[in-house]
C-alpha cells in the first residue's frame, strides 16, 4: 500500500544566478587595489571606468559603494570616489582590528591541530598546516627573486589560508578584505612599498608555534609582527631591515664594482 506523502510548506527559494554584473565590477575594483593598479590617492573616475569596463555608470556605482562599505574606496562630495589613503589613525584601528581576527584565527587552527596530535593524526595536522608551508616557500623564492610584490602576496595569502584553516566563514571573509586593506596601507608609505627582509623567519616561527599546537606562541607572533607592521605604516619607525621596490631599482641601476 502507498504512502501518502506529507504535504510541505517549502520556504520561498531564490533562482540561482550567474555572478552579476555588479558582483564582476566589485571583484575586478578589488584586484585592480590589491594588485596596485589602482593605488591610495587614486581617482576612480565614473565615466571612464564604466566605459572601460563597459557597464553602466548606475552598475558601477553601486559596485562602488560596497567598496566604500568596506573602507576601500573614499566618497568625496563634489569631487567624487579615491581609493582610500590609509593615514596614521586609520591604521591604528586596522592593526587592532586584524589582530584580533587573526588572534582568533591562530586559536581556533592550533586547537585543529593538538586535536589531531592528540587523536594520534600527526600526518593529519601536517597535512592540515601544508598550504602554509606551500606560501612560504612561495614567499621564500619571491624574495630571492627580487620579487616584492610577490613576496607580499605570498605573505597575505598565508594569512588568508590560516583563515580558511579556521573553517569559520565569518573569520575568512574578515580576512579577505584584511588583506587588501593591509596592501593599500603598505602602498600609503610614502617611502614606497616594502616588506620585511626577514619575512620568511615571521612565517616559520609562526609555523613552528601551529605546528606544535601552542595557541599562546602562535598569538605571540602575530602580535609582534603586527605591532612592528603598525609602527613601521604609522610613524616610520623600522626596527629590522625593510626592502623597498625603490631599493632594488637603486641596485640595478648601480654598475657592478
Amino acid at each position: 500500500m502507498p504512502v501518502p506523502h506529507r504535504s510541505v510548506n517549502l520556504p520561498l527559494l531564490q533562482p540561482i544566478r550567474r555572478p552579476s554584473i555588479i558582483d564582476q565590477a566589485e571583484l575586478e575594483l578589488r584586484e585592480a587595489i590589491y594588485a596596485g593598479d589602482l593605488r591610495p590617492g587614486d581617482p576612480v573616475p565614473e565615466v571612464q571606468v564604466s566605459s572601460q569596463m563597459g557597464i553602466s555608470r548606475s552598475s558601477l556605482r553601486e559596485a562602488c559603494q560596497r567598496l566604500v562599505r568596506d573602507g576601500l574606496l573614499t566618497q568625496f562630495p563634489g569631487r567624487g570616489l579615491f581609493v582610500t589613503t590609509m593615514d596614521a589613525a586609520t591604521m591604528s584601528d586596522f592593526i587592532a582590528y586584524r589582530l584580533g581576527i587573526e588572534m582568533q584565527t591562530a586559536s581556533v587552527v592550533a586547537a585543529r591541530v593538538t586535536a589531531l596530535r592528540e587523536a594520534g593524526d600527526d600526518e593529519g595536522a601536517d597535512a592540515l598546516l601544508a598550504p602554509l608551508h606551500e606560501q612560504l616557500a612561495l614567499s621564500r623564492a619571491a624574495l630571492e627573486a627580487g620579487s616584492l610584490i610577490e613576496a607580499g602576496n605570498a605573505d597575505l595569502d598565508l594569512h588568508l589560508r590560516l583563515a580558511e584553516l579556521s573553517q569559520n566563514q565569518f573569520l575568512v571573509s574578515a580576512m579577505n578584505t584584511i588583506v587588501i586593506l593591509t596592501r593599500m596601507g603598505a602602498f600609503s608609505d610614502p617611502r614606497g612599498y616594502g616588506v620585511r627582509a626577514d619575512l620568511t623567519a615571521q612565517h616559520e616561527a609562526l609555523l613552528q608555534a601551529l605546528r606544535a599546537g601552542d595557541a599562546s606562541a602562535a598569538r605571540a607572533v602575530l602580535r609582534e609582527n603586527l605591532q612592528e607592521l603598525a609602527d613601521r605604516l604609522r610613524s616610520g619607525a623600522e626596527e629590522s631591515e625593510v626592502l623597498r621596490e625603490g631599493d632594488l631599482e637603486d641596485r640595478e641601476e648601480d654598475p657592478p664594482r
